[in-house]
């Protein structure tokens, strides 16, 4: 019988190096990433690191390999995310006080402001995904229609499996063969490419949980209504402030009561409800990326609260936990 064909490692036409040198893999690695530790397990296996990469505006795309049993200890990333997707063998990963069993089924999601330390096992082939960390926090940003008021966290464990994290992939691998066809990730940088990695990343957001994650899930009008978008980005630019219904009304271009019956109509909420609604999704942002480094008291005075009391009580009815345990949550650690 002929033995099946097996098709090459993504972005073979991009292959930046191969070697069976620990040390000259260790300086090219750490030059389009960052300075790491890395060492082998065992002197047995074949150590045979290849790396493939094209990088765009923000993103950059790679496959790499060790072939053996490599111990990876870069530290803090600093400056970026690294999204690691098996596609071969296994991988354990520890980002902070986040540990991911990382296979076929299981990604990895690197915090750029975490200590990171890994064991790639012989056999292990990954495509990575490396974005700009301002770029995370810009696309944040907007998509929330606010300032965050802390850089943006995700869980480090990304399961394959869902729906959402299938279609999620869908697109990746949209962009690995348009970059293999010479469609993107070029020389030049084209509006079509700032545009997709964009996508990519308000898609991630949407996907994978983060620290934001209450604030991209907020409640929004399907309706395109002028009055309410209008009184919906004030509030967004301006929840940290004291606004009236008098002024917010003037601002969106109608009458207050009239500005309660469009909010009741499309949010089921009147407009100082969804007002609370936005500053509580912000300091649940801010107390989950923060992990304990902010004051309570600070938190409810950043995202616009002006009662300590008032907001802990608000707070525990909306998330089903006071301020202080999410402060102490590990989730995001």
């Amino acid at each position: 019988m002929m033995a099946q064909l097996q098709r090459p490692p993504p972005l073979s036409d991009f292959r930046r190096f191969q070697t069976f040198d620990v040390d000259a893999a260790r300086d090219i690695v750490a030059r389009h990433f960052c300075s790491h530790k890395l060492e082998r397990q065992s002197s047995d296996d074949r150590f045979d690191a290849c790396q493939h990469r094209v990088s765009g505006e923000h993103v950059s795309l790679n496959y790499l390999r060790y072939g053996g049993d490599v111990t990876i200890e870069p530290g803090e990333l600093t400056r970026f995310f690294l999204i690691q997707i098996p596609l071969a063998g296994a991988a354990d990963v520890t980002n902070g006080c986040q540990a991911v069993a990382s296979n076929s089924q299981t990604a990895s999601i690197l915090n750029p402001d975490r200590h990171t330390v890994m064991r790639w096992h012989s056999g292990c082939e990954q495509l990575l995904v490396q974005i700009d960390r301002q770029f995370v926090d810009e696309v944040a940003s907007r998509v929330t229609g606010m300032d965050l008021g802390a850089r943006l966290r995700f869980a480090s464990e990304f399961l394959l499996k869902r729906p959402e994290a299938r279609q999620w992939m869908r697109k990746l691998w949209g962009l690995v063969r348009a970059a293999e066809n010479g469609e993107l990730f070029g020389s030049g940088n084209s509006p079509r490419q700032n545009r997709l990695e964009e996508e990519l990343i308000v898609s991630l957001l949407g996907v994978q949980e983060n620290t934001a994650s209450a604030l991209l899930s907020r409640e929004t009008s399907q309706s395109g209504s002028a009055i309410l978008k209008r009184a919906v980005d004030m509030i967004r630019d301006r929840m940290r402030e004291d606004i009236s219904l008098i002024e917010l009304a003037r601002h969106a271009g109608t009458t207050p009561r009239n500005l309660q019956l469009v909010f009741k109509r499309e949010m089921d909420l009147t407009p100082v409800q969804y007002l609370q609604q936005c500053r509580l999704n912000l300091a649940r942002h801010i107390l989950l990326a923060r992990n304990g480094e902010i004051s309570v008291s600070d938190v409810a005075e950043l995202s616009g609260h002006r009662h300590l009391g008032r907001f802990s009580l608000a707070y525990k009815k909306r998330f089903g936990e006071s301020p202080k345990a999410t402060a102490r949550s590990r989730v995001f650690c």
